[in-house]
């Protein structure tokens, strides 16, 4: 009898320490669900899908399939799918936008390439599929398929915006980045492969710029699975493909030179969540379509600068959550949440923490 009563009260503690156990993981998991509060705005920025390089090596016959610099199938597929993966997020789970296309719920605009063009429009049916296109009064599809056509806006050559005009990019280059220590060590370091890569590759190579143009070709080739050129080790291959990704993340590690290039469009994405927050703005969506350099430059601004350069389709998002009378933001880059130096543990900050932190860089590097 006594073994039982033991038994009895083994399990009744096992049975109260679970229903404990439950109750305390209930409590704690109501604040968790409703922390965040209500995400009422994003505003994106994506790098185009995968392009074909912007020069060709000399010794290596490679057919990209495109002319150079254009957006490639692979690329536009990558577009696609980030597209599917954003209306999982905004549309089915956060129910940000609806699941139809609302006319002016997002706007969109691009630098003045096909390729950012082209991927944003890729992303967009991602976002909105075939089938989800507005409907005649007879009940057929407006398009065939049920394609939904979005606006895509686009700036001129001229616009500093989302794209920093070349020369004036190569300017900032020589006068900040080209004369500093770190990059001539590691140009030091590299010089004396330069000559056996040219003489391989048929391009010249005098300094890491050079480097970054054939390496820019060397990962295209990669990811189209395409041989290397002959005579180039793989580990030579490798090599330069490293110093491309060092010297492009390089370039804005120095939150002045992100800033002269991408101060412009981070207050503008901030005053487009003080707009969503004013009741000012028509949009649940703001998207720049851009590049590479782009999204380094944003990063690079707010004090959190990449270690390498995007890839392919990178994106990154401020999110916009109203809780109660406030609201917060949170930063995502590759579908990882950011921590800003003013952020809480949960990653996020108030919008007015964010303007004071931006109101800070301004006055440091605005001239």
């Amino acid at each position: 009898m006594l073994i039982y009563e033991n038994y009895l009260k083994r399990l009744l503690n096992k049975v109260m320490k679970k229903i404990i156990a439950t109750f305390t993981l209930l409590f704690l998991l109501i604040p968790l669900g409703y922390s965040e509060g209500k995400l009422v705005f994003v505003s994106m920025i994506t790098r185009h899908g995968d392009r074909a390089p912007f020069a060709n090596i000399k010794n290596a016959e490679y057919d990209w399939g495109t002319g150079l610099s254009e957006l490639t199938p692979i690329g536009m597929n990558q577009e696609f799918n980030l597209g599917s993966q954003l209306r999982q997020r905004y549309i089915k789970n956060f129910k940000l936008l609806n699941c139809k296309y609302d006319n002016q719920s997002i706007f969109v605009l691009s630098s003045h390439t096909n390729r950012t063009v082209e991927s944003a429009q890729s992303l967009l049916m991602g976002l909105y599929p075939a089938g989800t296109g507005p409907v005649l009064d007879n009940g057929q599809y407006a398009i065939n398929r049920g394609f939904q056509p979005i606006p895509i806006m686009t700036l001129s050559a001229e616009s500093k915006l989302i794209q920093f005009p070349y020369e004036q990019y190569l300017a900032v280059l020589r006068e900040y980045i080209y004369n500093s220590k770190i990059w001539q060590d590691k140009t030091k370091e590299a010089e004396p492969n330069f000559a056996k890569w040219q003489q391989i590759l048929g391009n010249k190579i005098s300094g890491l710029n050079d480097v970054i143009t054939v390496g820019d070709v060397l990962i295209v080739a990669k990811a189209h699975g395409k041989p290397l050129p002959k005579g180039l080790s793989q580990e030579d291959a490798d090599q330069i493909i490293a110093l491309t990704d060092w010297g492009l993340a390089q370039q804005f590690k120095s939150q002045k030179i992100a800033y002269i290039m991408g101060g412009e469009l981070t207050n503008r994405i901030i005053q487009d969540l003080n707009n969503a927050a004013d009741g000012k703005s028509k949009y649940k969506m703001t998207y720049y379509s851009g590049h590479d350099l782009t999204l380094l430059e944003v990063m690079g601004t707010l004090g959190v600068p990449l270690e390498e350069a995007p890839g392919y389709a990178s994106n990154m998002q401020f999110e916009l959550f109203k809780e109660g009378d406030t609201y917060k933001v949170k930063l995502r880059y590759d579908g990882e949440y950011v921590k800003l130096p003013i952020m809480d543990d949960d990653d996020s900050c108030t919008l007015d923490a964010l303007n004071k932190y931006m109101q800070n860089i301004n006055d440091k590097f605005k001239k």
